[in-house]
C-alpha cells in the first residue's frame, strides 16, 4: 500500500513538474534574450548542481538553486524551468547514476519549486529584467521561502513514503537548520543578476565567489553533522553491545547461583522443601503486614536464597545425626557470611545481600554474625526468620523429631519479644489461621532442577 502511494505520489509531482515547463515555454520571446548569459546561465546551474552537498538517504541540496533565481530575475519563469531542466540532467548521473523514478521527481519537485518561487517573486512586485535594489531583494527572499517550503516538504514527503522514517523527523534532520541558508544563497543569486545588468559579464564573475563560499558552507555543515551522527551510531552500537555483555554476564551470574541453590537441595535433603516452604510463608506474612511490592519481591528472594551459604558448610556437619559440636556450630554459623558473599556478586541480587547475612540476627541482639538487634535489622530478615523458625521446628531433623504445628505456634509466641520481632510473629500467625488457595507444605520437597528453575525465575521476575 505505502509503494503504491508513493509511485502515485512521484508520478503526480513529475507530470505536474512536466507540464509547468509545457505550459511556461509557450509563447517565450527569445528575442530579449541574451543569448552569452542564457548560455552562462545554464553552465552555471550545471556546474552548481555537479557538485552537491548530499543529505539524508542520498537526498542532495546545491547552489544551483541561486542560479536559478538568477534565471529568473533576469529572463522570468520560462528561463529559470530550462535552467532547472540542465539540474535535473545533472543530478540524473551525480554522484552516481539514480533509477528512473528518483530522476522523474527530482525534475518534478524542482520545476514545481522553481516555477512557484519565480510566480511569487513576480506577484510581489519583483521585475524581469530586475529593477531597484531594495524591491528586487525584497521579492527574492520571500520567493526563496517558498521556493525552500516547496521545496523541502516535497522531498521530505517522498523520503517519508520510501522509507520507515517519519515526516517530521525526516524534515527536521535534512531541513530545519537550513531556511537561512537558502534566505542568504537567493540573496547570492539576486545579487548575480544585478551585477550582470551592472557590470555585465564581469559583475557574474565577481559574484561567483560568493556562490562557491554558499557551496562550502553547506558542505562543511553536512561533513560536520555527518560525523556527528556517525558517532552517535557507533555510541549507540557501543552501548547496545555493553548492554549485550551486562546481560549475558548477569544471566551467568544467575545461572550459577541457582545452580548452587539446586546443588544444596541435593546435598541437604531438608533443604530441598524448606526453602520454598519458608517463602510462601514469609510472603504470607509480609503481605499480612501490609509491605509493598518492592518489600514483598525482597522478601521473596531472601527467603528463597536465605540458606544458599550452606552450600560451603561439610556435608557431615550439615547431615550430622546428632547435636552439633561447639566446633561445628562456629562453622555452621559462617553460612550467613557465606551466602551473603556469593549473593553479592549478581547484580540484581545486591538489595537483598543484607538480607541472607542477617536472617540469623535475633530481635534481642542475641544472634549472628554481627549481634545486630531490633530496627538495625532489615525487616525482610526478621520476617523470613519467624518463616524459616517455624520451618524448622516442624521439620524432622536427623537428631530430632518434627514439632506439631500447636507446638510450633505455642514455642513463636514463647520467644516473640526476644529471638523474634513480636509483630512480625503475629502477622505470621494469622496468615497461618487464613491459608489461601496452593499452599505449599513445609515437607513437600523439590527436585533440585526445580529449585535451580525457581531461583532463575525469581531474579528475572525482579528486573522485569
Amino acid at each position: 500500500m505505502k509503494h503504491a502511494v508513493a509511485t502515485a505520489y512521484i508520478a503526480i509531482v513529475a507530470a505536474l513538474g512536466a507540464a509547468l515547463l509545457v505550459v511556461s515555454s509557450i509563447g517565450v520571446r527569445t528575442s530579449a534574450i541574451d543569448p552569452v548569459m542564457f548560455i552562462l546561465i545554464l553552465a552555471l546551474a550545471g556546474v552548481a548542481q555537479r557538485n552537491p552537498v548530499v543529505l539524508f538517504r542520498s537526498s542532495a541540496i546545491s547552489v544551483a538553486f541561486a542560479v536559478k533565481i538568477a534565471a529568473y530575475v533576469l529572463f522570468g519563469t520560462p528561463l529559470a524551468l530550462w535552467a532547472t531542466v540542465v539540474v535535473a540532467a545533472v543530478n540524473a548521473y551525480t554522484p552516481k547514476p539514480k533509477p528512473a523514478r528518483k530522476v522523474l521527481f527530482n525534475f518534478g519537485q524542482l520545476a514545481v519549486s522553481t516555477y512557484l518561487a519565480s510566480s511569487t517573486y513576480q506577484l510581489v512586485g519583483g521585475m524581469v529584467p530586475p529593477g531597484a535594489l531594495v524591491p528586487t531583494m525584497l521579492a527574492v527572499g520571500v520567493s526563496a521561502a517558498v521556493y525552500f517550503a516547496a521545496n523541502s516538504l516535497l522531498t521530505a514527503g517522498v523520503i517519508t513514503l520510501t522509507s520507515d522514517a517519519r515526516f517530521w523527523q525526516v524534515w527536521t534532520q535534512n531541513f530545519a537548520w537550513m531556511p537561512l541558508n537558502y534566505l542568504a544563497t537567493a540573496i547570492n543569486g539576486a545579487a548575480l543578476a544585478l551585477a550582470y545588468q551592472s557590470l555585465g559579464l564581469v559583475g557574474v564573475v565577481v559574484f561567483v565567489l560568493p556562490l562557491t563560499v554558499a557551496w562550502y558552507s553547506f558542505n562543511l555543515y553536512m561533513m560536520k553533522s555527518t560525523e556527528v551522527r556517525q558517532q552517535n551510531k557507533e555510541l549507540v552500537a557501543m552501548n547496545e553491545s555493553l548492554q549485550r555483555t551486562s546481560e549475558r554476564l548477569e544471566a551467568s551470574h544467575v545461572s550459577v547461583i541457582a545452580a548452587l541453590l539446586g546443588s544444596l537441595a541435593a546435598k541437604d535433603h531438608y533443604t530441598q522443601g524448606h526453602s520454598a516452604s519458608t517463602m510462601h510463608h514469609a510472603l504470607a506474612a509480609a503481605k499480612a503486614l501490609g509491605l509493598g511490592p518492592d518489600e514483598v519481591a525482597a522478601v521473596n528472594l531472601g527467603a528463597l536464597f536465605h540458606d544458599i551459604g550452606k552450600i560451603g558448610i561439610p556435608e557431615h556437619i550439615l547431615r550430622k545425626p546428632t547435636a552439633l559440636t561447639e566446633e561445628e556450630w562456629a562453622e555452621m554459623k559462617t553460612h550467613p557470611i557465606i551466602g551473603a558473599n556469593l549473593i553479592g556478586e549478581v547484580p540484581n541480587l545486591e538489595r537483598i545481600r543484607p538480607i541472607v547475612l542477617a536472617h540469623h540476627e535475633r530481635y534481642d541482639g542475641s544472634g549472628y554474625p554481627n549481634g545486630l538487634r531490633a530496627d538495625e535489622i532489615p525487616l525482610a530478615a526478621q520476617i523470613i526468620a519467624v518463616a524459616d523458625t517455624y520451618e524448622a521446628m516442624t521439620s524432622t531433623r536427623p537428631y530430632r523429631a518434627a514439632l506439631s504445628h500447636e507446638a510450633a505456634l505455642a514455642e513463636l509466641r514463647l520467644v516473640s519479644g526476644t529471638q523474634l520481632n513480636p509483630v512480625v510473629v503475629d502477622a505470621f500467625i494469622r496468615q497461618l489461621d487464613t491459608p489461601g488457595p496452593g499452599v505449599a507444605h513445609a515437607h513437600d520437597g523439590l527436585e533440585h532442577v526445580h529449585v535451580r528453575e525457581r531461583a532463575a525465575e525469581a531474579v528475572r521476575l525482579t528486573t522485569n
